[in-house]
């Protein structure tokens, strides 16, 4: 009679394979993914890395532009003020005498020579204008604003107006210079008219000429407020006419300050701004540069990039398919290692495979073989890490408890230090936790290379230590704890933070024989030590 059904055999495989994905197909998938992924983030990272140094690049280059034309507004007003004083010391004897052929040439040479002024001018003490001279000949006294010559007249000393709108719609500023004879006699000023729309003054230190177009495309421009945040000259014509409004780079330059700052304008986008103030007219400068312009050069480099890099991932990727092929065969004849071993699990040893010339495969196959002892060995590592304090190396607070108990138990004589860091939450509000760590550590290392062979010593939470003197008396206590506590103030760290400890102390059997009862002891005794100063001991 025919059999109703076939037995196994034991040496069939009994797992299926079918609908499996192979590890082939693995490796190659794998390569394929990693690639991609590669890539993308290569170029994410790359792209954000970039940016980060491009606008710190920026800042920095605007903040030595901003700076640069500062330095240079205050030596402007410098030379102005030397030229104006030494041809005043030119005109104090033809001006007490009347020579007014000498003040013409000396007005002419001081016009010419500077190169700065729209026009300049002599002054009477009275009031009157004595001689003007601009770069079309003499000017009409009465074009000179009256108030302004008033106040330069009445302060008789070196004097720099505020700014105003001339009749062209031009911002202008009236700097002058007193003149006193040989006998210190007030004889009136000399002085200039500096319009600081044209090229000869600020345009020449911010180096205007280009188009209003061009800062569409460019970015990048600086322009000059006064001490009131009024706007009193940008290269972009367009622009001359309008009020500098607030924004936190020009509240800065308000109070003196000079830098550099991110501002977003509500209109226009966010800005990487540099800002220097000048502190002998008070002025500040602004060099500011388009994030979105700094964005979209970027963009453009990473797209080159990208173009660039394509054709050899394409052959680096062929290229690792292949291999990802050849590497998987070792690891085939890994897998059928394992069913053996696993097909007979009765076996005291574990069934021979072959080296590969793999060497990963190798490595595994070989670790397979120890993975037992190995995982003995871990469990041992683990007992030990148990009881340690995974920052500072020393007996964690579950080990010292069971110290603790024992000792209890065994009503041996010890002493109790409990200690603090004093201002521990000052030193991770100033430097950082990752300073607060060191701290931890560099007091650890001291505390192990103070205390004896017997005595323990443990972090008991925070920024808590606790230390057991086993066998120590009342004095020997305290002398001990003295010592730990002028090693620790004495110890510089590698980050030379100045650390001090508060220390309590408890000693067992004079003050009590219970744990609970001496660690209440120690911690009133800290809490004495903290009210008293700290960076003390207290029993």
């Amino acid at each position: 009679m025919a059999s109703g059904g076939r037995k196994r055999s034991p040496d069939e495989n009994p797992y299926k394979t079918k609908g499996k994905v192979s590890l082939r197909a693995l490796f190659s998938g794998l390569v394929v993914l990693t690639f991609l992924m590669t890539l993308a983030i290569t170029l994410f990272a790359s792209y954000h890395s970039e940016e980060k140094l491009l606008q710190e690049r920026t800042l920095e280059a605007n903040q030595r532009e901003s700076q640069r034309v500062a330095h240079a507004i205050d030596m402007m007003y410098l030379s102005v003020e030397k030229s104006l004083s030494s041809f005043g010391g030119e005109l104090a004897t033809p001006m007490s005498l009347g020579e007014a052929d000498e003040t013409a040439k000396q007005l002419r040479l001081l016009y010419e020579s500077s190169g700065r002024f729209d026009s300049v001018f002599v002054a009477a003490a009275n009031g009157k204008i004595i001689d003007s001279y601009t770069k079309s000949g003499a000017e009409d006294p009465a074009a000179i604003d009256v108030s302004l010559l008033k106040q330069a007249l009445n302060t008789r000393k070196e004097y720099r107006s505020l700014f105003y709108t001339e009749t062209e719609g031009d911002q202008a500023v009236v700097v002058s210079e007193p003149i006193y004879d040989a006998n210190d006699k007030y004889l009136g000023v000399i002085g200039g008219v500096l319009c600081m729309e044209h090229a000869n003054v600020l345009g020449s230190l911010l180096g205007s000429g280009r188009s209003a177009s061009d800062f569409d495309t460019v970015g990048s421009y600086s322009y000059v407020v006064d001490d009131a945040g009024r706007l009193i000259y940008d290269p972009n014509e367009d622009r001359n006419e309008e009020e500098a409004g607030g924004n936190l780079a020009l509240d800065r330059i308000l109070i003196g300050m000079s830098g550099s700052v991110k501002v977003t304008d509500d209109a226009n986008g966010e800005y990487l701004v540099g800002y220097a103030y000048a502190p002998r007219t008070g002025w500040g400068v602004v060099s500011q540069t388009s994030a979105k312009a700094l964005r979209t050069e970027q963009f453009e480099q990473m797209r080159g990039t990208l173009v660039v890099v394509m054709g050899p991932f394409l052959m680096l990727a062929c290229a690792a398919l292949f291999l990802a092929r050849r590497l998987a065969a070792p690891f085939v004849s890994l897998a059928d290692f394992v069913l053996r071993a696993v097909d007979r699990p009765e076996d005291e040893a574990l069934p021979s495979v072959r080296r590969h010339w793999n060497r990963e495969a190798d490595l595994l196959n070989r670790a397979v073989m120890r993975s037992v002892r190995e995982m003995k060995r871990q469990n041992r590592d683990l007992n030990d890490f148990a009881l340690k304090d995974s920052l500072t190396g020393l007996l964690n607070r579950r080990a010292l408890d069971e110290i603790l108990e024992k000792l209890e138990g065994d009503n041996r004589p010890f002493s109790l230090l409990l200690m603090d860091i004093d201002r521990f939450k000052a030193v991770n509000d100033l430097y950082g936790h990752a300073a607060g760590d060191e701290v931890l550590r560099s007091v650890a290392r001291t505390l192990e290379e103070t205390l004896g062979n017997q005595d323990l010593c443990g972090r008991y939470g925070g920024e808590e230590f606790l230390v057991l003197l086993p066998g120590r008396n009342l004095p020997e206590t305290y002398e001990m704890a003295e010592r730990i506590r002028l090693a620790v103030a004495a110890h510089e760290n590698s980050l030379h933070i100045p650390v001090t400890l508060s220390i309590g102390a408890s000693v067992c059997p004079m003050q009590s024989m219970r744990v609970d009862d001496l660690f209440e002891l120690a911690d009133r005794a800290l809490y004495r030590a903290k009210e008293g100063g700290r960076n003390r001991v207290v029993v």
